[in-house]
């Protein structure tokens, strides 16, 4: 099986200089108008959405996806289905290096607003949104790819997209993020995702 390493690893640096350019674009030219939404959320915080977000919020952690896609990773290829096991796990280390890398590259600073959460780094792009889109959106393309049923698969989207919504939004409500941090996090995870599904299905098709 050859795999499309080096499609993966062009895009890959394709993707941290489209979030870089993107990032710094959006600070020198828009600067801090999106914080505003941040301080609108922070002002309608309660106890009950409080405890929802910091629940939700982990649906993006590292902490949480690595053993999970482990554990996916590990019912794929018990089902014969390497490639998108594959698929799977490149999408998630990708997606959290892409962030990563940004982060460093733009180094935004953090909304000033009460931070309901422990975090270190800057803020664009957001790791959890990232992290969350590159994984749910590429088990949801593994499961097309297995040929699952049609339902299944759309009820499957349905959920993935749900999730990394809540995901994006608890990042805003918990204060430690921007609605353009997010933004940009779910754009750049469900982009990496949807590149490796493609590399993966042509090389499938060659």
């Amino acid at each position: 099986m050859r795999l499309p390493a080096a499609r993966l690893l062009v895009g890959l640096v394709l993707f941290v200089l489209v979030g870089w350019a993107a990032g710094a674009l959006w600070t020198v030219i828009v600067g801090s108008t999106d914080l505003e939404a941040v301080h609108d959320v922070a002002g309608e915080r309660s106890a009950g959405l409080t405890a929802a977000a910091r629940v939700v919020t982990w649906a993006g952690s590292a902490f949480v996806l690595v053993p999970l896609a482990l554990a996916c990773c590990l019912v794929l290829v018990r089902a014969g289905l390497r490639r998108e096991a594959f698929a799977v796990a490149v999408s998630l280390a990708g997606g959290m290096l892409i962030s990563d890398l940004v982060k460093l590259l733009v180094s935004r600073s953090r909304p000033p607003v009460a931070h309901l959460q422990a975090v270190t780094g800057s803020s664009f792009p957001s790791g959890h949104a990232t992290q969350a889109s590159a994984f749910w959106f590429s088990l949801v393309l593994a499961l097309r790819a297995a040929r699952v049923a049609p339902l299944f698969s759309r009820v499957a989207g349905g959920l993935a997209l749900m999730l990394v919504l809540a995901v994006a939004l608890s990042r805003v409500y918990l204060g430690v993020q921007s609605t353009a941090d997010v933004l940009a996090g779910v754009l750049l995870g469900a982009g990496w995702a949807g590149l490796v599904a493609r590399s993966m299905r042509e090389a499938t098709v060659k």
